[in-house]
């Protein structure tokens, strides 16, 4: 039996008989298959994951929104009784309710920023490149 010389110099095992094109095309086929329906496994499984990192963010605003909501009340409770000492209770109502609508304003603001990023996919790019660059090695050969 012959040995086949590799490309690191070693001798292999024994050479395989040779395959017949047909053969050697539905092995690149279902190769191709495979790596195509893996590629598609991993780009569902990043957006999966990036939807869910967004959907706690969302949750955890939520929840802030809500304690932040009631403690903002009694804040401008108390600033609306410590302005009706010194002004007219329709102007202590007035500038309460201008810095509710500010702080409202600030926080829609913020979170417009944090929801408009962008899904991560970047393994599935980098993997795509990769087997952009390996199928162009094939056709060379």
């Amino acid at each position: 039996m012959s040995q086949i010389p590799t490309t690191d110099g070693f001798k292999s095992g024994p050479a395989e008989p040779t395959k017949s094109t047909g053969q050697l095309m539905k092995e690149v086929t279902e190769d191709l298959s495979t790596l195509i329906r893996k590629e598609i496994e991993l780009a569902k499984l990043e957006v999966g994951a990036s939807v869910s990192a967004k959907l706690k963010g969302a949750a955890i605003i939520g929840i802030a929104a809500v304690l932040g909501f009631f403690a903002l009340i009694f804040l401008l409770l108390a600033i609306r009784d410590g302005l009706d000492a010194v002004v007219a209770t329709w102007l202590a109502d007035l500038i309460t309710a201008a810095i509710l609508i500010g702080l409202g304003a600030v926080g829609a603001m913020m979170a417009r920023k944090k929801l408009s990023a962008p899904l991560k996919t970047e393994l599935t790019k980098q993997t795509i490149k990769e087997d952009v660059q390996w199928a162009k090695t094939l056709s060379k050969r």
